[in-house]
């Protein structure tokens, strides 16, 4: 098994240096609870760990939608929705395990993952895209 996201690459890129480094440092953190559970580490381990994910994605998100407010895009709501969905769903899996009600699988990791990157190559780069317009 190999990390979710060895390198950064350009297609990732939104054109903001501080939203890249934390979206950088969101895939670190998805990384490190994979290696936990890939380790096998204590439940209070990875608990550790997806809370600390949780809680620098409610950070990141909120400097995201700032950013979003800034330049008057249009499709603010429709982003805080997903926004919220990833939070909830991820803040789920938190409460699930730390009542003993999750047993921590790749699965999870993957879900992490792959919402990610969609996201970012999705709904984030559409916000790009208008931030680079607005600038033209």
């Amino acid at each position: 098994m190999t990390k979710i996201q060895t390198m950064w690459t350009d297609d990732l890129s939104v054109g903001n240096t501080t939203i890249d480094n934390e979206h950088k440092q969101l895939f670190a953190l998805i990384n490190e609870f994979y290696r936990g559970i890939k380790d096998e580490s204590p439940r209070e381990r990875l608990e550790e760990l997806i809370l600390g994910l949780v809680n620098y994605t409610k950070s990141h998100f909120s400097n995201e939608e700032k950013h979003m407010l800034q330049m008057a895009y249009p499709q603010l709501k429709e982003h805080q929705e997903a926004h919220q969905f990833f939070i909830e769903k991820t803040q789920n899996y938190y409460e699930r395990l730390h009542a003993g009600k999750l047993i921590l699988s790749i699965e999870v990791t993957n879900f992490l993952k792959d919402w990610l990157v969609k996201h970012i190559k999705g709904t984030d780069q559409q916000y790009a895209a208008f931030e680079r317009n607005l600038k033209a």
